[in-house]
């Protein structure tokens, strides 16, 4: 689905560096709208002055950013031609300054840049008649726009131009503040804001009329309208806050109704408890039609399912992966503090001196007005967002099956609503590619150049235009500083089609899908919410096994039932995933972590434990396994991953298919898994920021490592050495410890999947191995002994537990596998096995006893919850001398008898269904199986093959 970005990343140069040769160039235009302003004896003097000033500064700015780029390049051509002879850099700049305002130089212009200067001209002519026709508009409806709340009313004070891209000639949003008051003017069809507060004052009940959503009350002309100016407010205690998340659960229902879409975090304002949408100019937005995604008909049923709920209307948190905004939350229900990627933006270095020049700083998204309070805490009003999102679709159902819905759109009709085809950034990116020198040199070549990217566009934009005649249209705009937008009047029977569409909604994916997004917002934020422990369950220990049973069986029957089938037999689910920007609603990607890969070996696991009569069969599960390694072999051929790590990227595919392999169901799985590694080349290795284990270089070491023990084959040994020259060459050292900055922890960290224990332990494992030479492996395992310096220079005897660095004075979340005692006891106990080494057994006494005092009772994962508890507390049962917690029966007893009076929770998903490995059921399910006193399957926590996990092996 498209939306329109709400940020636009473009230059933001230091105000006047190069104001008087661009204002030397708009002069024409500048000095026509004064005289026409002039004329207008309706304004004031004074009003005429703040037009005119809001416009000089408005044109300015934006033909600055147009023309930064060609007059630095004439700067430092001037200085190489002889131009520029002061004696002092600032003297020169000066001195380009004084050229670059002459005719001569205009001329030059016109030469070296042949279209230059006639699309400034139409730029400045553009938004001049905009600002004029603003002007004739407010001087027409002055005496009207007291009506509107707040009474604005009486003579212009300031004019704020801007408010948002220029479109058809130049116009924009813009902000007038008046004697008493303020009030928003929109260039554009008002009809469906005025029939949007209709329908919401029929829907919702009038006693809440002070408390319900609402939109601005608007004041309605021929193409245009005034809009009533929403100051944002915070709310006052919990009452309003949890009113807040109700109405934004009605907002997700109203929306899914009208098809609307583009609700980002700068079209909503929190007013107290009330979550106003400030712009609604997007509605009745049909799903446009989706090429196959070649990975099954199953994907493409999910997809489309997807596209089709609320997810479409841009309020729930999803990352974007635009050009410039990788990462980026815009969405009005997330964009929390804290979370927001800096973006990387070109920006004029060393203004005033003439070796100024383009270059790219970091900074930070500006603040917006969407949130109820300074910091939002989401996790604590799920149920509130969903809830109110039940309460209003059932009123509405209510109403359709009394055949009283369908009338209360009537009043859109001839509306005229926006279609955001292409992503407001494409846009943006092409109009800076169009404006730069070598475009403005040789225009038709740039001309083709970006029609070539937007007809590539279409191919991956699903809606996006393909045909020539629009491109070319879309181009025009763009080439004079225009985003093109596209709209269309509603008619019965477009209010007929998105109606027939609303009926179709499944409401358990709809609550499903805002539960999960709204709890990816969290997991993105790379720092869970403090847990809650459940309340205490006696832990029994009679039919132990027959109870273990029958809860494999019934979660079996449950991922099965749960699956999205297509008719070629394919197979996968919608859940929360682990992607390239954080966490996202979509149909399963291919690692293990939390994707295809992990719910294909947990079936595989199962059906394996069937056959050696440790758990009972479930129909249909040979058939669902087939399907789902369908889908993983085609989206691993068809979608690129980027990364290299062991638990989120390529190398966990190998990992799969190496786990595959040793199952002995999956026939070609070892040389499925050679084919995996073969990808894992020394670039990619090299381009790695990442280094951890779970998404980076230090991910790669024990897949390789296992995949040599299974073919011989001595060439993966090679690749494995060269992610530890990549991880010996990004080590950083303190007093003599190791530690990594990476590019999601900048500051290094201590933990295992993210940090330095996991990058020591990839890195002693391969000091371990046959890799390089002895001199290699001496240093490895000498940088994994520094690496250990570096964790037990975090441990807090006073908690007995390690420091968490992304929240240093926290005391929860740090017995996890992912940050905490979990994960650094795991790896500790490996190394001891292999190795012997007291260091080793001593950091893993310390996390068990972690583990001990923790116990049971937060949530059934591997990553952060009792599953990764487990699987320490039963390695300290095969490797201690000494008996220390529980015995195996009472710690089964604890995590069976939990799952019977609680259900699996699955991380922070609640009642997000998610059948991945880590973080859902596909881990309660693994776990069980582990439980059997024969079971030999490979945990996935330490990338383990089934051999390791023989206690006669360690």
């Amino acid at each position: 689905m498209v939306h329109e970005q709400a940020l636009t990343v473009t230059e933001v140069p230091p105000a006047g560096w190069l104001a008087r040769p661009v204002n030397v160039l708009l002069a024409p235009q500048l000095e026509t709208l004064s005289e026409r302003l002039a004329r207008m004896a309706d304004l004031s003097a004074r009003e005429r002055e703040v037009v005119e000033t809001a416009a000089r500064q408005a044109l300015g700015f934006s033909a600055q950013l147009k023309l930064n780029r060609v007059l630095l390049l004439e700067l430092h051509a001037a200085g190489l031609e002889g131009w520029l002879d002061a004696t002092d850099s600032e003297g020169r700049w000066n001195q380009f300054l004084d050229r670059a305002c002459t005719s001569g130089f205009h001329a030059h212009l016109r030469e070296r840049y042949p279209p230059l200067l006639d699309r400034l001209a139409t730029v400045g002519r553009l938004h001049a008649q905009a600002v004029l026709r603003l002007a004739e508009r407010f001087v027409a409806d002055r005496d009207a726009l007291s009506a509107l709340p707040g009474k604005p009313r009486g003579a212009l004070k300031r004019l704020r131009l801007g408010e948002g891209d220029a479109h058809r000639g130049g116009q924009t949003v813009a902000l007038l503040e008046l004697e008493e008051g303020q009030v928003l003017y929109k260039p554009r069809c008002m009809r469906v804001d005025r029939a949007l507060e209709g329908l919401l004052s029929r829907l919702l009940a009038p006693d809440d009329a002070a408390t319900r959503i609402r939109v601005p009350s608007v004041l309605v002309r021929a193409g245009y309208g005034w809009a009533e100016f929403v100051e944002h407010r915070f709310c006052e205690g919990e009452t309003e806050l949890a009113r807040f998340y109700r109405n934004l659960g009605h907002w997700l229902a109203v929306m899914r109704l009208l098809g609307g879409t583009d609700l980002h975090s700068e079209n909503l304002i929190a007013h107290g408890p009330v979550p106003v949408v400030v712009d609604v100019e997007s509605l009745f937005t049909p799903d446009p039609p989706v090429p196959p995604a070649e990975r099954g008909l199953a994907v493409d049923l999910a997809a489309k399912a997807i596209r089709g709920t609320v997810l479409r209307t841009g309020l729930l948190p999803v990352r974007s992966g635009g050009p410039g905004l990788g990462g980026l939350d815009i969405s009005a229900a997330g964009s929390l503090p804290g979370q927001q990627p800096r973006i990387h933006v070109p920006t004029i270095v060393g203004g005033g001196s003439d070796a100024a020049h383009l270059g790219m700083t970091w900074v930070e998204r500006p603040p917006s007005r969407n949130h109820p309070s300074p910091e939002p805490v989401l996790a604590r009003h799920w149920d509130q967002v969903v809830g109110g999102f039940r309460e209003l679709t059932s009123r509405m159902k209510s109403l359709d099956a009394d055949g009283e819905l369908r009338p209360l759109l009537e009043p859109f009709m001839g509306a005229v609503v926006r279609r955001i085809l292409r992503p407001t950034q494409t846009y943006s990116e092409l109009l800076r590619m169009l404006w730069h020198p070598a475009s403005l040199h040789d225009a038709p070549k740039a001309r083709e150049k970006a029609h070539d990217v937007m007809r590539r566009n279409a191919e991956v934009s699903p809606g996006a235009p393909s045909s020539t005649p629009v491109i070319e249209e879309e181009l025009s705009d763009l080439c004079v500083g225009d985003i093109p937008v596209f709209t269309l009047p509603v008619t019965r029977s477009v209010i007929d089609a998105t109606v027939e569409a609303w009926r179709s909604v499944d409401e358990s994916l709809e609550e499903m899908t805002i539960q999960s997004t709204l709890i990816s917002a969290y997991l993105n934020e790379k720092a869970l919410p403090p847990r809650v422990p459940a309340p205490v369950t006696s832990a029994r220990k009679e039919r132990l096994d027959a109870r273990r049973r029958a809860q494999l069986s019934t979660l079996v029957r449950r991922v099965r039932d749960a699956a999205v089938r297509g008719p070629d037999g394919t197979v996968t689910w919608i859940s929360p995933v682990l992607a390239e920007y954080g966490w996202a609603v979509r149909p399963l990607s291919a690692e293990h972590y939390s994707g295809q890969g992990g719910v294909a070996v947990v079936l595989a696991q199962y059906l394996r434990e069937v056959h050696h009569g440790r758990a009972d069969a479930v129909e249909g599960l040979p058939a669902l396994l087939e399907g789902t390694l369908a889908v993983l072999r085609a989206t691993e051929d068809r979608v690129p991953v980027k990364s290299p790590g062991g638990f989120s990227g390529l190398a966990s595919q190998v990992w799969i298919w190496s786990t595959l392999h040793d199952l002995g169901t999956v026939p070609g799985a070892l040389d499925r898994a050679r084919e995996r590694a073969a990808v894992l080349t020394p670039q990619v290795l090299d381009a790695d920021g990442l280094l951890e284990v779970l998404g980076g270089v230090a991910g790669v070491i024990v897949p390789l490592l296992n995949l040599v023990d299974q073919t011989g084959e001595s060439k993966w040994l090679d690749i494995a050495a060269h992610a530890g020259q990549r991880l010996e060459d990004t080590a950083r050292s303190v007093a003599g410890d190791a530690r990594w900055s990476t590019s999601m922890f900048p500051e290094p960290i201590g933990g295992f999947a993210h940090g330095t224990a996991g990058i020591g332990w990839a890195l002693a494992r391969l000091g371990l191995s046959a890799a390089g030479t002895a001199a290699d492996r001496r240093r490895w395992r000498s940088l994994a002994e520094r690496a250990f310096d570096f964790v037990d220079g975090l441990y807090r005897p006073d908690v007995g537990n390690w420091t968490d660095l992304r929240r240093p004075d926290a005391t929860d979340q740090l017995t996890t596998w992912c940050h905490g005692s979990t994960g650094i006891g795991l790896a500790a106990a490996d190394l001891f096995a292999r190795t012997g080494l007291p260091r080793y057994e001593d950091l893993f006494q310390r996390a068990r006893a972690a583990a001990v005092r923790e116990g049971f009772g937060w949530t059934h994962t591997l990553c952060h919850g009792d599953l990764g508890l487990w699987e320490l507390m039963e390695t300290a049962r095969r490797l201690s001398s000494e008996p220390l917690g529980q015995e195996r029966e009472t710690l089964d007893a604890e995590l069976i008898s939990g799952l019977e009076a609680r259900g699996p929770v699955a991380g922070l998903a609640r009642d997000a269904f998610s059948p991945g490995l880590m973080a859902g059921l596909g881990g309660v399910i693994h776990t069980l199986l582990r439980m059997h006193p024969e079971s030999r399957i490979a945990s996935p926590l330490l990338l383990g093959r089934a051999r390791d996990l023989d206690p006669d092996a360690v």
